[in-house]
C-alpha cells in the first residue's frame, strides 16, 4: 500500500485556492487569448467548438446501436467540470483508449443534444501525462485548505470529554493522516469529490450534528461530533488522489468503514486506559453509518447518536450531491427545468424549485 504522505502530488500543496480563483479567468476572451497549447477546460466549451485537446476519462462503456453498429459512451472532465461524450462507429480496439479512467488526447467537436452540450469524438488515443499539469484536472473545494484546518482544531477544542478529546488529538497529530485528511475527497464521484471534499463535508456535518445536540440534551454532543469526524476517516486509504480519485487496492479489498474503524481502534488502543466501552460505542458509529447492511454497514444503528449520524451524514452528502448534479447540468448548457438522469435520486432533479 502506498504511504499516506505520498497519496498526494507535492504541486498540490499550494495550488488551491489560487487555482481556483483563476476559473473566472477562462471565458470566452480568455480562451481566444489563451497560450498555444494551454488546456480549454470543460467550462468554457461552446456548441460548434473544434477541440483538440487532453482531457480525464471519467467513465466508459462500448454499446450496440440500433442498426447494429457500436459506439462509445464516456464522459470528459477536468477540475472544473464533465461533459458527457460520444463516438460513433467504434470498435473494441477503439474502446481500450477509454479504459482506466486515464487521460486522453481527443479530436472531437462540441455539439448541443437535448439542450445540452456533449463531445463527439473523431479520433482519441492516449496522452503523454509527462506533459500535463496535474492541477487542471483535480476539482478542489472552494473553501481554502487551511482555513478548514483551522475550523477543525477549532472544533476539536470544544470537546468537553477527555477521552474522546484526547483520542481525536491523537489522531490529528500523527502529520501523515492530517495532511491526508486535509486533502482526501470523500468520494470520487457524487458527492464533495475534490481535493478536501472530506474535511469540507464533516466540517458541514458537525454543524448540523451541534445544532442538534443543543436541541435534544439527550444526545452525547461529544461522541456525536467525534463520530462525524470519524465516520469516513477510512477514506484516507480506500481513495488515491490520482485524477479521477480512484479506488486503491486497499480500498477495494477492505472499504473504508473498516478502514476508519481499523485506523481509530489502533488509536485507542495505544492511549493509555482508554475506556474500552468508549472505544466500542465509537467505533459502532464508525461501523453503522450506512444505515444497513444492504448499503455496507456491519452493524446497523443502535443507540441515539448513531441513528442521528447515519441521518445527518446522508443528508449533508445527498443535498451537496444535488447542488453539485444542477451545477454541472446548467454548466453544461442544459435550459431544461430537469437534470438528467442522475444515480443521487435514481432520476431527474427539478431545477426550478426557488421561483
Amino acid at each position: 500500500m502506498a504511504q499516506l504522505g505520498n497519496l498526494f502530488p507535492d504541486d498540490l500543496k499550494a495550488q488551491l485556492p489560487a487555482g481556483k480563483a483563476k476559473r473566472g479567468a477562462n471565458g470566452p476572451s480568455a480562451r481566444a487569448a489563451a497560450a498555444p497549447g494551454a488546456h480549454i477546460f470543460v467550462k468554457d466549451l461552446v456548441a460548434g467548438q473544434e477541440v483538440d485537446d487532453v482531457f480525464l476519462v471519467q467513465d466508459a462503456s462500448l454499446r450496440l446501436a440500433k442498426n447494429g453498429s457500436k459506439y462509445i459512451q464516456a464522459t470528459f472532465g477536468d477540475r472544473t467540470g464533465n461533459i458527457p461524450v460520444r463516438q460513433w462507429d467504434a470498435n473494441d480496439v477503439v474502446f481500450q483508449a477509454y479504459q482506466g479512467r486515464g487521460y486522453a488526447k481527443v479530436r472531437g467537436r462540441v455539439e448541443t443534444y437535448q439542450a445540452r452540450l456533449q463531445m463527439v469524438v473523431f479520433q482519441i488515443q492516449p496522452a503523454d501525462e509527462t506533459t500535463l499539469d496535474p492541477a487542471d484536472f483535480v476539482p478542489v473545494s472552494k473553501r481554502p485548505l487551511d482555513e478548514m484546518e483551522k475550523e477543525l482544531d477549532a472544533l476539536l477544542e470544544t470537546f468537553t470529554d477527555p477521552d474522546y478529546k484526547r483520542l481525536l488529538k491523537a489522531l490529528f497529530a500523527d502529520p501523515q493522516v492530517r495532511a491526508k485528511f486535509i486533502k482526501s475527497p470523500a468520494a470520487n464521484m457524487l458527492h464533495h469529490a475534490w481535493v478536501g471534499g472530506l474535511l469540507e463535508h464533516v466540517l458541514s456535518a458537525c454543524k448540523t450534528a451541534d445544532n442538534i445536540a443543543k436541541d435534544r440534551p439527550f444526545l452525547n454532543r461529544d461522541l456525536l461530533l467525534a463520530g462525524v469526524i470519524l465516520h469516513d476517516i477510512g477514506k484516507i486509504e480506500e481513495l488515491s488522489a490520482e485524477p479521477g480519485f480512484p479506488y486503491t487496492d486497499t480500498g477495494r479489498l477492505c472499504g473504508h468503514i473498516v478502514l476508519g474503524a481499523l485506523l481509530v481502534d489502533r488509536t485507542a488502543v495505544a492511549l493509555k486506559d482508554f475506556p474500552p466501552k468508549k472505544r466500542d460505542i465509537l467505533l459502532h458509529l464508525i461501523l453503522s453509518h450506512h444505515g444497513t447492511r444492504e448499503f455496507g454497514s456491519p452493524v446497523t444503528p443502535c443507540t441515539a447518536e448513531a441513528v442521528a449520524l447515519h441521518h445527518l451524514e446522508c443528508l449533508d452528502a445527498k443535498v451537496q450531491g444535488i447542488q453539485s448534479v444542477i451545477e454541472a447540468d446548467q454548466e453544461s448548457g442544459n435550459t431544461s427545468t430537469w437534470t438528467e438522469f442522475t444515480r443521487m435520486v435514481d432520476g431527474r432533479i427539478y431545477k426550478d424549485s426557488n421561483p
